[in-house]
């Protein structure tokens, strides 16, 4: 590969970065559904047992629709269940996939997500849509937290990527929008971007 920057691999965070979220409109169709509003303080409890062990794949997804129905004892379809998980993927803008297919060409990209089966089939679908090319066309391996049961920030997410996709973090840019990812990542020798409000990745400059 030839260009000009001290890295060689782009390692992108999903939710934030490439797709753009709507939290509260999971929220908004999960109260709709009944869920008791201290579960849906997010981002806190999104971080407990149930949703963590969802992210981390310890439970299937029949197992997590079913354990919110026994431990809240809420009455759902299946398909209103997803529905409303899946409210939060917003949409997956069609010049961020002309960017990610342009990067491609000078660097190798890799996925790193916390994130669900449902939300991957949701979001792979969206980005075919959006893009008209599959995620396999661009990037050289994906890292999703429930296939991997690694969960940033913890150290292992990231080291789980150096070791399977063989590459060094200092050769390596990271973009993520929780700074706590960041922060991890650059302790372990990556170079790293916090995707904010006012500097989504579109804006990054990649030939430094």
């Amino acid at each position: 590969m030839a260009h000009e920057s001290n890295f060689k691999n782009i390692l992108f965070d999903l939710g934030g970065v490439i797709l753009d979220l709507n939290v509260n409109g999971t929220l908004e169709s999960f109260l709709k559904l009944g869920f008791p509003k201290e579960l849906l303080s997010y981002p806190e409890n999104f971080y407990t047992d149930i949703f963590y062990n969802y992210e981390t794949g310890k439970v299937s997804t029949s197992g997590f629709r079913d354990s919110i129905r026994d431990q809240f004892n809420i009455q759902f379809s299946d398909d209103e269940f997803d529905d409303a998980w899946c409210t939060m993927l917003a949409r997956v803008p069609e010049r961020r996939t002309r960017l990610l297919k342009s990067l491609s060409a000078d660097y190798d990209l890799y996925i790193l997500s916390n994130t669900s089966e449902l939300h991957i089939n949701k979001f792979s679908n969206m980005f075919l849509d959006a893009g008209g090319f599959p995620l396999s066309e661009i990037f050289s391996g994906c890292y999703y937290s429930h296939e991997t049961g690694n969960h940033k920030p913890d150290e292992q997410a990231f080291i789980h990527v150096l070791k399977d996709a063989g590459i060094k973090a200092e050769e390596t840019l990271f973009l993520d929008d929780n700074i706590q990812n960041i922060k991890s990542a650059k302790g372990l020798g990556f170079n790293v971007i916090h995707i904010t409000e006012n500097l989504k990745m579109e804006n990054v400059g990649y030939d430094r």
